[in-house]
């Protein structure tokens, strides 16, 4: 297979931002999320890869509980959306609109992938619709806390997005305009691991009373009010 051809790989960089509960961690105890709600996503299929070994359940529940204010399954749906977004304005080179989108790493490493084809003598033809990308699942496979300092916000953290997807795009031969299998335009089936970095703030206010394990007070109605902001696009592993 043609190496432009393949699809994207930016390993993850090396982070010297310490886990959360890592050795010298001076951050603050987090309110943690009950346990039932963490109890229910890892139960759901659909929300956690269903594949992980049992170590790794276990590490991921951990963390999810440290992310209270996390909407899961609001995050996935914005994760989802993202991945015909960049993936779009990746191969027609909008790069303004990935600028906002993801990391400085990851926008260099997709410059990189479209510069190589274009040397290549090489573009995508995209559909344009939802035949390019169809999304068969999305699943959350890893999270990660990093501790906070003067540049990492407090709740910032990493997390790992499994995705499984039918792709229908053709890469083209400038030359002789013709297809390169297997990027000919047939469904594929891509599987890739997304990371992506945020940051998430507990409740607070009358939402976080009663929700939030060690917190006083009744059982919680009001309107939600977390914080998640940020979103990103970190890597592709």
């Amino acid at each position: 297979m043609l190496r432009s051809a393949r699809p994207i790989r930016l390993a993850q960089a090396a982070t010297s931002r310490r886990i959360f509960w890592g050795r010298g961690s001076s951050d603050p105890p987090r309110p943690l999320a009950p346990p039932e709600t963490v109890d229910a996503w890892m139960a759901d299929s659909t929300l956690i890869d269903p594949g992980l070994p049992v170590w790794r359940r276990a590490e991921l529940w951990l963390t999810l509980r440290m992310l209270h204010g996390l909407d899961l399954e609001d995050f996935l749906r914005g994760a989802s959306g993202a991945y015909p977004v960049v993936l779009r304005a990746m191969y027609n080179r909008d790069w303004p609109v990935l600028e906002p989108l993801v990391s400085e790493q990851c926008l260099d490493a997709m410059q990189a992938t479209m510069e190589d084809m274009a040397r290549n003598a090489q573009r995508v033809d995209l559909a344009g619709d939802e035949s390019d990308f169809q999304m068969i699942s999305c699943r959350l496979s890893r999270a990660q806390i990093l501790q906070s300092d003067s540049e990492t916000p407090a709740g910032s953290c990493l997390l790992h997005v499994s995705y499984e997807v039918q792709e229908r795009y053709t890469i083209l031969d400038c030359h002789s305009e013709q297809p390169l299998p297997p990027f000919d335009g047939s469904a594929r089936e891509q599987k890739s691991t997304w990371v992506f970095s945020g940051v998430v703030t507990p409740p607070t206010g009358e939402e976080a009373s009663g929700k939030g394990e060690g917190e006083d007070g009744g059982g919680g109605g009001g309107a939600r009010d977390e914080v998640e902001h940020g979103w990103r696009l970190h890597s592709v592993v």
